[in-house]
């Protein structure tokens, strides 16, 4: 943990967050305090849309005094400055959080289920997978499938760690290898073919609903070979993950866990091996449960050397072969796609491309 993390945490007045959170749940319902710790707990995390308002109301008004109908908390949470939401949403996990680390996860579920209808980390992954392919055959059907394997995507996770607050992902070691190696290839890519984004002709084009955005890469006359590099490194990705995924799940359970310095908030990652890791750990008990499956992330870091290594080598057999045999006279077809923005989304984007490619 960076010492700006540290500073942050250890300048919130955890007294005043646990007061509010109280008051918050007396709001929701006057007789939770009287309620024995079980009942509890399914009110936190069952709990319907006018006590959830309730709740936030009295967290406005008691951390940051801000007051507010019911009627108005949503626009109000969410015209909050982000220097002023971690008290917020430190407070707000203690009206929602279950288990022995007040765990929340922070994505959709459907209306009839909470985390308590999930024991282990397994048994929500597994679900959600399930949900995933459904949705994958409804909308393509040339869709084939793909076989389980842990977190393929990751998710977002708040909880208690030592009594201070935490933003945390949940995610296996397949994803974050490959997620790691995929920006050194994105990086690597731009050392074989310098490349920017300029606009188009139709870019900031006012259209019905918004502003067309109509970015375009330059790579100073290579363009259509660096589509197709591109074209070819999507697939290996996708290859890479399938393989160390299998592989990974030959192996023992295991537990990695990586800070990460994200605007000086605090934030890990726990990353999982497999599939049978995940059987192991109960959101109940998750800290707990992960104890005893602890290793050292150092053999990651010792594995992302060798996929960074096996990425380039990929890279540079294709960019070879690319410029020796590719015939960029011949053009791929591809669906043309029309993209329209709001004002404020294409101000955020372009934002975003001046950074990812700044000019000289």
């Amino acid at each position: 943990m960076s010492d700006n993390v540290k500073y942050k945490l250890n300048s919130i007045n955890k007294i005043q967050i646990t007061a509010a959170a109280r008051r918050a749940l007396i709001a929701a319902d006057s007789h939770y305090h009287a309620w024995p710790a079980q009942q509890q707990e399914h009110f936190r995390a069952t709990m319907g849309e006018n006590a959830r308002n309730r709740v936030a109301r009295v967290l406005l008004d008691s951390l940051l005094n801000i007051k507010c109908s019911i009627d108005e908390v949503d626009d109000v949470w969410g015209d909050v400055p982000l220097s002023k939401l971690n008290i917020l949403n430190w407070a707000s996990l203690l009206t929602k959080g279950i288990g022995e680390d007040f765990i929340v996860l922070n994505e959709m579920l459907a209306d009839d289920k909470s985390l308590l209808n999930f024991t282990s980390l397994y048994d929500y992954n597994y679900d959600d997978y399930l949900f995933q392919e459904q949705a994958n055959k409804k909308e393509f059907t040339d869709y084939e499938g793909m076989d389980y394997y842990a977190y393929k995507h990751p998710s977002w996770v708040r909880l208690l760690i030592d009594g201070d607050f935490y933003y945390t992902t949940f995610t296996s070691a397949a994803t974050q290898l490959c997620d790691d190696f995929e920006e050194a290839g994105r990086d690597y890519i731009d050392q074989l073919i310098p490349h920017k984004l300029v606009e188009g002709k139709e870019h900031g084009k006012q259209e019905k609903g918004g502003i067309q955005w109509d970015m375009k890469e330059d790579a100073n006359g290579l363009e259509e070979q660096l589509k197709e590099l591109k074209h070819r490194w999507y697939p290996y990705l996708q290859e890479r993950w399938l393989g160390i995924s299998i592989a990974n799940s030959k192996l023992s359970p295991a537990v990695y866990t990586l800070d990460n310095d994200w605007d000086n908030d605090p934030h890990r990652s726990f990353i999982f091996t497999n599939e049978e890791t995940l059987k192991k750990v109960r959101w109940r008990y998750f800290l707990s449960d992960c104890d005893s499956l602890m290793s050292d992330y150092a053999v990651l870091e010792k594995q992302l050397e060798q996929e960074i290594s096996r990425a380039k080598s990929f890279l540079d057999e294709n960019y070879q072969d690319i410029l020796e045999n590719f015939d960029s006279n011949v053009v791929k077809l591809h669906k043309q796609r029309k993209i329209v923005m709001s004002a404020g989304a294409l101000d955020d984007l372009e934002k975003l491309s001046r950074d990812d490619y700044p000019t000289e």
